[in-house]
């Protein structure tokens, strides 16, 4: 490389990964080189992009676009309920409608409010997430998770995603 070049190998591992195929968002304010690429850009208020993450997640849970059986085997949803909401039975359907419920004012159209971003978009992309499954990969760069108060809740939501879906150590989905 030249002086002052320089390469970015996530940037190009997600381009060519939208070259065979997937479908990229980015969710940041600025249009980066990468959100110029993207088939999705959602350019967020800083700080409002949890909002954004968890109307995603409302989605998956309302339109059954979750992987109930990663789920059911992986996340603790028996204790959950247990300690959380003990008057509740301890089954994966009552530990799904809990989520709803907690998920319940996260909407997109909540999302919009709070992010500037467009509703729409965000179904959209929740969907796309959803169509993805296993193959969901996501990563946390630069200014969400560092430049604001409680931006690591943005590493939390995103977080829940990637479990919703189960793209947790699979091919084409994240670690």
């Amino acid at each position: 490389l030249e002086a002052g070049h320089y390469f970015n190998p996530h940037a190009q591992r997600i381009i060519e990964s939208q070259m065979g195929g997937a479908k990229v968002c980015v969710i940041d304010t600025r249009l980066s080189n990468t959100a110029s690429k993207a088939d999705y850009w959602l350019s967020t208020w800083p700080g409002s992009e949890a909002a954004v993450l968890l109307a995603m997640c409302n989605v998956l849970l309302h339109e059954g676009l979750y992987d109930a059986e990663f789920v059911r085997r992986w996340v603790n949803w028996e204790e959950y309920l247990r300690e959380e909401h003990p008057g509740r039975p301890v089954t994966f359907d009552s530990f799904i409608a809990v989520l709803k419920e907690v998920y319940a004012e996260y909407t997109p159209e909540f999302a919009a409010t709070e992010s500037g971003a467009d509703s729409t978009v965000i179904v959209q992309v929740a969907r796309e997430i959803g169509r993805a499954g296993h193959a969901f990969a996501a990563h946390i760069w630069r200014n969400a998770a560092a430049g604001n108060l409680g931006g690591w809740q943005v590493a939390r939501a995103l977080g829940c995603l990637k479990g919703l879906t189960g793209a947790v150590a699979t091919p084409g989905g994240t670690t």
